[in-house]
């Protein structure tokens, strides 16, 4: 497990309140304390990212024809994600779907893309061990083994 952010274009993802409901966005230009992430593992080259509240970013359906990532309680098939790893170090999140997570130009992070091109090739950033709270830290140094349910 370790911490990370996210960066694709320059720009960091992070959670933002919008129609009151928290969101993923990929706009900000620094790492913020919304964007800080634990990697899990999960096996089978997928991962979860698990924000410092201890929810988990889900795939979720988003307006008619779109799909989105939300942070939601419990670990479910549709928080974890299939890494493509590219040969320049990025790295491309497949859904539960097969589908693309993939960042607009316009800051919005939807996952309904079947090809991977710059907006879906992400890189995982190492977070500064100050940014990650103490009780986060506690919770990943206890060795919290992630339990995936069945179901969506």
């Amino acid at each position: 497990m370790e911490h990370v952010a996210l960066t694709v274009r320059g720009r960091y993802l992070h959670l933002v309140e919008q129609d009151g409901r928290a969101v993923v966005r990929a706009d900000a230009a620094t790492i913020e304390p919304s964007g800080v992430l634990t990697r899990l593992p999960l096996g089978h080259d997928r991962v979860a990212l698990r924000t410092v509240d201890g929810q988990y970013l889900t795939f979720r359906p988003e307006g008619d024809l779109t799909f989105g990532l939300v942070p939601e309680d419990g670990l479910s098939r549709d928080a974890a994600f299939e890494e493509i790893l590219w040969p320049n170090g990025q790295v491309s999140l497949r859904s539960s779907e097969l589908t693309f997570v993939s960042a607009r130009t316009d800051g919005c992070v939807v996952a309904n893309r079947t090809v991977t091109e710059v907006g879906e090739r992400f890189a995982f950033v190492a977070v500064p061990i100050a940014m990650v709270p103490a009780q986060v830290r506690r919770r990943v140094a206890a060795a919290e083994e992630p339990v995936l349910r069945s179901g969506g």
